[in-house]
């Protein structure tokens, strides 16, 4: 049974108090049960709305989930501000399917790039989504694509279930 939404309305009903120490004091456990060294859990980062079909929008940036496939969809908008300028993107429908090992992190990053235009003083540009998995080390193993069909989050979800059943 999957008890992730279970966990995540605790989370938003505790004000995200359950934070996991094992990572940083913004790193929510996403799973069952006391928290776990590192080289236990994958961590994941970035602007992240749902996991597992649960929204976790509101409770940061960085999660602790245990090993296996992840079913990852980005927010659809994205943007920071402050005293010298703002921007804002609006990414539309991005799904990740992870294989999550124990001991690695993934990272999804938004960068922005320049533009050519402007609109008013505002330099229009574009941005660039990049999701990397690293190890315990923080060794970049390489890019993790977006999903391009309903098949890969199938073959993710049935590697899982095919690495459970060897070892379970």
């Amino acid at each position: 049974m999957n008890r992730l939404p279970l966990l995540a309305a605790g989370m938003l009903a505790l004000g995200g108090d359950m934070a996991c120490a094992h990572f940083q004091a913004a790193t929510y456990q996403l799973y069952e049960g006391p928290g776990r060294p590192t080289e236990e859990v994958a961590r994941l980062g970035g602007p992240v709305a749902t996991v597992d079909g649960v929204d976790v929008s509101r409770l940061g940036s960085s999660f602790a989930l245990l090993p296996g496939c992840h079913v990852v969809v980005l927010k659809k908008k994205v943007g920071e501000g402050g005293v010298g300028g703002a921007w804002s993107a609006d990414l539309g429908h991005i799904v990740y399917a992870f294989r999550m090992k124990a001991g690695h992190a993934y990272e999804i990053d938004i960068h922005t790039q320049p533009g050519n235009g402007g609109v008013g003083n505002a330099n229009v540009g574009d941005v660039k989504i990049k999701a990397v998995e690293r190890d315990l080390r923080g060794t970049s193993l390489g890019a993790v694509t977006p999903v391009r069909n309903q098949a890969e989050i199938e073959a993710c979800h049935d590697s899982d279930g095919a690495t459970q059943g060897e070892h379970g």
